[in-house]
């Protein structure tokens, strides 16, 4: 009697389960049309690029066609992809929210405000404040070999969003059932920037202009790097060997752009490379 009850009370819950996700989806779905509604107007100003540089030439080679992290439509997203990392596509755009993060609206709405800059090694722990414009300016020089991660300026992580008004409203969200409302942390790099491996809490990280190269490894098994070195010199450095097998500890890796959202749960150890000027958006559960 007692295993018969069990069976239905599991059966009640599936099926509460599946009506919540799909209150969700149906809900989603319909801010989605809404804000792309409103943002059409708007999205016919900003080119794909939004006035944000590709890569320098001598950075073409930052880019990869190469990715063993498992891509799904973003429709198919369940609670059983927790644990890996997955990579959503297809995600509508934000539209209105895309022409707000083109370099000239940012400068327009916000140059003047200060924003704050982290140092690019794993712990981030130096900041400076400096105004959004010229922040935007320095990007003009991508980041070398001669640069040392813990001098390497990098807008991302701090936020002041009681400045920025209303900033992130018409972000669209990842498809989540969210128990708490998230934090939204936004970004600007130069090609070339990133930060080194780190761990932190689950995240759904988004690029919205560029492309971002990311390396994952399982939270048990902290990948071989110097947190006072940048990606950029990782890269030339350390991940050679892991390509050749002098280093035989199982990397995952992609290269993510604009439509796709890559989730990575909670403690994987993670770094990330810019590829041109990049504009990303990370949404943390």
């Amino acid at each position: 009697m007692w295993f018969d009850l069990l069976v239905k009370l599991q059966g009640i819950i599936l099926l509460a389960q599946a009506s919540i996700q799909k209150d969700f989806l149906s809900r989603y779905q319909d801010r989605q049309r809404e804000l792309q509604t409103e943002g059409c107007e708007q999205a016919t100003r900003t080119n794909t690029s939004g006035g944000w540089h590709p890569p320098p030439v001598d950075h073409k080679y930052l880019d990869s066609d190469f990715c063993n992290i498992p891509k799904i439509a973003f429709q198919e997203w369940h609670d059983d992809y927790k644990g890996s990392p997955v990579i959503l596509t297809g995600m509508p755009a934000s539209l209105t929210f895309k022409d707000i993060c083109s370099k000239r609206t940012l400068i327009e709405r916000y140059g003047t405000t200060e924003i704050v800059l982290s140092s690019a090694n794993s712990h981030s722990y130096d900041k400076r404040r400096k105004t959004l414009s010229h922040y935007i300016e320095s990007l003009e020089e991508p980041v070398t070999l001669a640069n040392i991660a813990g001098s390497t300026w990098y807008h991302f992580g701090d936020n002041l969003y009681d400045e920025w008004t209303n900033f992130t409203e018409h972000y669209i969200r990842p498809p989540y059932i969210y128990e708490r409302e998230p934090f939204f942390s936004f970004g600007i790099g130069a090609s070339g920037s990133g930060v080194p491996f780190h761990t932190h809490g689950a995240v759904f990280s988004e690029v919205v202009y560029g492309r971002k190269r990311w390396w994952l490894s399982k939270p048990s098994m902290e990948p071989q790097f110097d947190p006072e070195e940048t990606s950029l010199v990782w890269l030339h450095k350390t991940y050679p060997q892991y390509k050749n097998g002098s280093i035989t500890d199982n990397l995952l890796e992609c290269t993510v752009g604009p439509g796709e959202v890559l989730f990575i749960d909670h403690q994987w150890w993670h770094s990330t490379l810019n590829i041109g000027q990049t504009v990303f958006i990370s949404t943390f559960l």
